[in-house]
């Protein structure tokens, strides 16, 4: 039965991580996708593939892959490339130095020790991004409003490493089947946080970065005078209705407004203690509002696309996050 269960979850781990790649490298357009940051991004979850393909050759055929060198390479390049991913996504603009490169050395462990000392060594070495990543998202606490939430994730990240490390630790004094099972339900796990953390909070890793960029970059805005891009921007929202605009993004706004995206995301941060995309969700919704009380006979649907969203769902859930009722609930209210 356990058996069953680790091959389910070895074919949910490897289509999640393609999924997961096409969605970072075609979809998920207002994070950093520079050529490193792709890279890593393949690496790591090309890495929980091929491992957990590793762990099916066991399953179905009693291989004991540890002792593959393929299978360690994978093992031990891994958390490189979860270290590079984390430093290109939260941190875009810190540039690449080639003493980086040392963060790879462990991948020598595969030739030049026992896998009983090395397979250990790399989990200490993994838990230590691990920590690493989540002290860094730990120092963001006091600009995110979800914080406990979204923290909980990495949280739970931290205590899989651990609970790895253990493992990797006793390999050589247990029977190797039980690592394959738990490492791989770790793996599984891991994927189905992503996953659910994406689902539930589809903007988190966007919200993240603009916040990292505040916290750890430089600011954009010393010694600007930015009230008049305040005004320009309450301007364009409120008498030029940008938000109409559907597919209205970052970077468009900005360059009306006159500033960098990063220029405006720090703006709006600092302004309006909110990131970019919910601002403009407020707008939308502070205008559906008006509309509902305005003209009662017009239809939800109507609203939605009259204030610049693509859906009906996507209305429905915003103005629910940000008044706490549903857009119907709202009129009914008004009529009372």
């Amino acid at each position: 039965m356990i058996n069953i269960l680790s091959i389910l979850t070895i074919g949910f781990s490897v289509i999640s991580a393609l999924i997961l790649i096409v969605a970072y490298v075609f979809f998920l357009k207002t994070v950093n996708r520079s050529w490193h940051a792709i890279l890593s991004c393949l690496g790591v979850m090309l890495s929980f593939a091929a491992l957990q393909l590793g762990h099916l050759s066991h399953f179905l055929n009693g291989t004991d892959v540890v002792m593959n060198p393929a299978y360690r390479f994978c093992l031990f390049i891994a958390p490189a490339m979860f270290f590079f991913f984390g430093r290109a996504t939260f941190l875009p603009e810190k540039p690449l130095h080639p003493l980086l490169l040392l963060h790879f050395t462990p991948i020598l462990f595969n030739f030049f020790l026992r896998y009983e000392i090395a397979i250990p060594i790399i989990f200490m070495v993994g838990m230590g991004y691990c920590f690493s990543l989540a002290y860094l998202l730990f120092g963001l606490r006091a600009q995110r409003k979800r914080f406990n939430i979204e923290m909980s994730f990495f949280l739970l990240f931290c205590v899989i490493a651990i609970l790895v490390l253990f493992l990797g630790i006793s390999i050589p004094y247990i029977d190797h089947h039980y690592f394959y099972v738990f490492y791989t339900n770790s793996i599984g796990i891991s994927l189905i946080l992503v996953t659910a953390a994406l689902i539930v909070f589809p903007e988190l890793l966007q919200q993240l970065v603009e916040v990292s960029q505040l916290n750890y970059s430089a600011s954009t805005l010393k010694d600007m005078d930015v009230k008049p891009y305040v005004e320009k921007l309450e301007q364009l929202m409120s008498q030029a209705k940008l938000y109409q605009n559907e597919k209205l993004n970052l970077g468009m706004t900005a360059e009306a407004v006159g500033l960098s995206p990063h220029q405006l995301s720090e703006l709006v941060n600092r302004e309006f203690a909110m990131n970019f995309s919910r601002y403009i969700r407020e707008q939308r919704v502070k205008a559906a509002k008006a509309i509902l009380v305005n003209e009662p006979s017009s239809s939800v649907l109507s609203i939605s696309l009259e204030v610049g969203f693509n859906t009906q769902s996507n209305f429905y859930a915003a103005f629910k996050e940000i008044t706490g009722v549903s857009p119907g609930a709202y009129r009914k209210s008004l009529s009372k």
